[in-house]
Protein backbone atom coordinates (compact mmCIF):
# COMPACT_ATOMS: atom_id res chain seq x y z
CA UNK A 1 0.00 0.00 0.00
CA UNK A 2 1.11 3.53 -0.72
CA UNK A 3 2.51 5.27 2.33
CA UNK A 4 1.82 9.01 1.98
CA UNK A 5 4.59 10.00 4.41
CA UNK A 6 7.21 7.98 2.55
CA UNK A 7 5.95 9.13 -0.85
CA UNK A 8 6.09 12.73 0.32
CA UNK A 9 9.64 12.28 1.57
CA UNK A 10 10.77 10.75 -1.72
CA UNK A 11 9.06 13.53 -3.65
CA UNK A 12 10.73 16.19 -1.50
CA UNK A 13 14.14 14.62 -2.24
CA UNK A 14 13.56 13.96 -5.91
CA UNK A 15 11.90 17.21 -6.99
CA UNK A 16 14.94 19.46 -6.39
CA UNK A 17 17.16 17.00 -8.28
CA UNK A 18 14.74 17.03 -11.22
CA UNK A 19 14.65 20.83 -11.15
CA UNK A 20 18.46 20.92 -10.99
CA UNK A 21 18.81 18.76 -14.12
CA UNK A 22 16.19 20.80 -15.95
CA UNK A 23 17.93 24.08 -15.13
CA UNK A 24 21.30 22.75 -16.30
CA UNK A 25 19.71 21.45 -19.51
CA UNK A 26 18.20 24.85 -20.27
CA UNK A 27 21.65 26.42 -19.88
CA UNK A 28 23.01 23.90 -22.37
CA UNK A 29 20.31 24.81 -24.87
CA UNK A 30 21.17 28.50 -24.56
CA UNK A 31 24.82 27.74 -25.34
CA UNK A 32 23.73 25.71 -28.37
CA UNK A 33 21.64 28.63 -29.60
CA UNK A 34 24.59 31.00 -29.26
CA UNK A 35 27.01 28.58 -30.95
CA UNK A 36 24.64 28.14 -33.89
CA UNK A 37 25.10 31.83 -34.62
CA UNK A 38 28.75 31.27 -35.54
CA UNK A 39 30.20 29.78 -38.71
CA UNK A 40 30.15 26.17 -39.82
CA UNK A 41 33.79 25.62 -38.82
CA UNK A 42 33.17 26.85 -35.28
CA UNK A 43 30.05 24.70 -34.92
CA UNK A 44 31.95 21.66 -36.21
CA UNK A 45 34.86 22.16 -33.85
CA UNK A 46 32.64 22.87 -30.86
CA UNK A 47 30.52 19.79 -31.57
CA UNK A 48 33.59 17.59 -31.99
CA UNK A 49 35.03 18.69 -28.65
CA UNK A 50 31.64 18.23 -26.98
CA UNK A 51 31.63 14.60 -28.08
CA UNK A 52 34.55 14.12 -25.71
CA UNK A 53 32.79 15.79 -22.79
CA UNK A 54 31.39 12.47 -21.71
CA UNK A 55 34.89 10.96 -21.71
CA UNK A 56 36.19 13.82 -19.56
CA UNK A 57 33.28 13.47 -17.14
CA UNK A 58 32.75 9.71 -16.98
CA UNK A 59 35.04 9.02 -14.01
CA UNK A 60 33.64 12.04 -12.14
CA UNK A 61 30.10 10.72 -12.61
CA UNK A 62 31.14 7.29 -11.34
CA UNK A 63 32.81 8.78 -8.27
CA UNK A 64 29.67 10.79 -7.65
CA UNK A 65 27.43 7.72 -7.68
CA UNK A 66 29.82 5.98 -5.29
CA UNK A 67 29.86 8.94 -2.89
CA UNK A 68 26.07 9.16 -2.67
CA UNK A 69 25.90 5.53 -1.55
CA UNK A 70 28.97 5.75 0.70
CA UNK A 71 27.89 8.91 2.49
CA UNK A 72 24.28 7.75 2.85
CA UNK A 73 25.27 4.40 4.35
CA UNK A 74 27.71 5.93 6.83
CA UNK A 75 25.22 8.64 7.76
CA UNK A 76 22.71 5.93 8.59
CA UNK A 77 25.32 4.09 10.65
CA UNK A 78 26.26 7.28 12.48
CA UNK A 79 29.86 7.06 11.26
CA UNK A 80 30.49 10.72 10.56
CA UNK A 81 34.22 10.13 10.91
CA UNK A 82 34.13 7.78 7.94
CA UNK A 83 32.30 10.41 5.88
CA UNK A 84 35.15 12.84 6.54
CA UNK A 85 37.80 10.26 5.69
CA UNK A 86 35.96 9.03 2.61
CA UNK A 87 35.50 12.56 1.32
CA UNK A 88 39.21 13.30 1.69
CA UNK A 89 40.18 10.18 -0.24
CA UNK A 90 37.48 10.69 -2.86
CA UNK A 91 38.70 14.24 -3.46
CA UNK A 92 42.29 13.04 -3.77
CA UNK A 93 41.39 10.27 -6.20
CA UNK A 94 39.18 12.65 -8.20
CA UNK A 95 41.95 15.24 -8.53
CA UNK A 96 44.52 12.63 -9.58
CA UNK A 97 42.11 11.13 -12.11
CA UNK A 98 41.25 14.53 -13.57
CA UNK A 99 44.96 15.33 -13.90
CA UNK A 100 45.64 12.07 -15.76
CA UNK A 101 42.68 12.54 -18.12
CA UNK A 102 43.67 16.16 -18.70
CA UNK A 103 47.23 15.15 -19.56
CA UNK A 104 46.02 12.54 -22.06
CA UNK A 105 43.69 15.02 -23.72
CA UNK A 106 46.33 17.74 -23.90
CA UNK A 107 48.81 15.35 -25.52
CA UNK A 108 46.49 13.43 -27.84
CA UNK A 109 43.53 15.82 -28.08
CA UNK A 110 44.35 17.06 -31.56
CA UNK A 111 44.30 13.53 -32.97
CA UNK A 112 41.15 12.58 -31.07
CA UNK A 113 39.20 15.69 -32.06
CA UNK A 114 40.40 15.33 -35.65
CA UNK A 115 38.74 11.92 -35.89
CA UNK A 116 35.33 13.61 -35.50
CA UNK A 117 35.93 16.29 -38.14
CA UNK A 118 35.46 16.10 -41.90
CA UNK A 119 35.22 18.54 -44.79
CA UNK A 120 37.62 20.40 -47.05
CA UNK A 121 41.17 20.82 -45.73
CA UNK A 122 40.50 24.48 -44.94
CA UNK A 123 37.24 23.75 -43.13
CA UNK A 124 38.74 20.81 -41.25
CA UNK A 125 41.75 22.86 -40.12
CA UNK A 126 39.54 25.69 -38.86
CA UNK A 127 37.19 23.31 -37.05
CA UNK A 128 40.13 21.42 -35.56
CA UNK A 129 41.60 24.61 -34.13
CA UNK A 130 38.28 25.45 -32.46
CA UNK A 131 37.81 21.92 -31.11
CA UNK A 132 41.34 21.63 -29.72
CA UNK A 133 41.09 25.03 -28.04
CA UNK A 134 37.81 24.11 -26.36
CA UNK A 135 39.09 20.68 -25.32
CA UNK A 136 42.29 22.17 -23.91
CA UNK A 137 40.42 24.71 -21.80
CA UNK A 138 38.10 22.05 -20.41
CA UNK A 139 41.01 19.69 -19.73
CA UNK A 140 43.08 22.25 -17.85
CA UNK A 141 40.08 23.12 -15.67
CA UNK A 142 38.91 19.52 -15.24
CA UNK A 143 39.71 19.35 -11.48
CA UNK A 144 36.96 21.96 -10.94
CA UNK A 145 34.43 19.62 -12.55
CA UNK A 146 35.58 16.61 -10.53
CA UNK A 147 35.30 18.51 -7.26
CA UNK A 148 31.78 19.50 -8.35
CA UNK A 149 30.64 15.89 -8.83
CA UNK A 150 32.19 14.51 -5.65
CA UNK A 151 30.98 17.35 -3.44
CA UNK A 152 27.49 17.50 -4.92
CA UNK A 153 27.04 13.79 -4.39
CA UNK A 154 28.31 13.98 -0.81
CA UNK A 155 25.76 16.69 -0.01
CA UNK A 156 23.00 14.65 -1.63
CA UNK A 157 24.13 11.60 0.33
CA UNK A 158 23.68 13.59 3.54
CA UNK A 159 20.03 14.00 2.62
CA UNK A 160 20.04 17.53 1.21
CA UNK A 161 18.94 17.93 -2.41
CA UNK A 162 18.02 21.61 -2.18
CA UNK A 163 21.59 22.92 -1.97
CA UNK A 164 22.65 20.89 -5.05
CA UNK A 165 19.65 22.43 -6.84
CA UNK A 166 20.91 25.86 -5.83
CA UNK A 167 24.29 24.90 -7.30
CA UNK A 168 22.47 24.03 -10.51
CA UNK A 169 20.99 27.53 -10.53
CA UNK A 170 24.50 28.92 -10.03
CA UNK A 171 25.67 26.84 -13.00
CA UNK A 172 22.85 28.22 -15.11
CA UNK A 173 23.59 31.83 -14.17
CA UNK A 174 27.34 31.52 -14.75
CA UNK A 175 26.99 29.54 -17.97
CA UNK A 176 24.30 31.75 -19.47
CA UNK A 177 25.88 34.99 -18.31
CA UNK A 178 29.26 33.89 -19.59
CA UNK A 179 28.09 32.77 -23.01
CA UNK A 180 26.09 35.98 -23.53
CA UNK A 181 28.68 38.46 -22.22
CA UNK A 182 32.18 37.02 -22.61
CA UNK A 183 32.26 36.72 -26.43
CA UNK A 184 32.00 40.51 -26.65
CA UNK A 185 35.15 40.75 -24.50
CA UNK A 186 37.17 37.65 -25.40
CA UNK A 187 35.77 36.63 -28.75
CA UNK A 188 34.86 33.00 -29.45
CA UNK A 189 36.95 31.75 -26.51
CA UNK A 190 34.39 33.37 -24.21
CA UNK A 191 31.98 30.57 -25.10
CA UNK A 192 34.49 27.99 -23.91
CA UNK A 193 35.22 29.86 -20.69
CA UNK A 194 31.48 30.02 -19.95
CA UNK A 195 31.40 26.25 -19.41
CA UNK A 196 34.25 26.39 -16.91
CA UNK A 197 32.60 29.33 -15.14
CA UNK A 198 29.50 27.16 -14.70
CA UNK A 199 31.55 24.49 -12.92
CA UNK A 200 33.22 27.11 -10.74
CA UNK A 201 29.89 28.71 -9.86
CA UNK A 202 28.53 25.36 -8.71
CA UNK A 203 31.64 24.72 -6.59
CA UNK A 204 31.19 28.07 -4.86
CA UNK A 205 27.86 26.76 -3.57
CA UNK A 206 28.72 23.10 -3.03
CA UNK A 207 32.02 23.26 -1.15
CA UNK A 208 30.72 25.49 1.68
CA UNK A 209 27.48 23.49 1.67
CA UNK A 210 29.39 20.27 2.32
CA UNK A 211 31.11 21.69 5.39
CA UNK A 212 27.88 23.22 6.68
CA UNK A 213 26.04 19.91 6.29
CA UNK A 214 28.91 17.97 7.86
CA UNK A 215 28.90 20.28 10.86
CA UNK A 216 25.14 19.98 11.16
CA UNK A 217 25.04 16.18 11.15
CA UNK A 218 27.99 16.05 13.54
CA UNK A 219 25.90 17.91 16.10
CA UNK A 220 22.84 15.76 15.57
Amino acid sequence: ALKPAMAGRLLSLGSPMAAQNAIIAVGGMIITAVVNGYGVAFIGGFTAANKLYGVLEIAATSYGYAMITYVGQNLGAGRIDRIRTGMKWATTVALVTSAVIAAVMLVFGQHIVGSFISGTPEEAAAALKVGVTYLSIMSICLPILYILHVTRSAVQGMGNTVLPMVSGIAEFVMRTGGVLLLPAIMGENGIFIAEVLAWFGADLILVPSYFVMLKRISRA
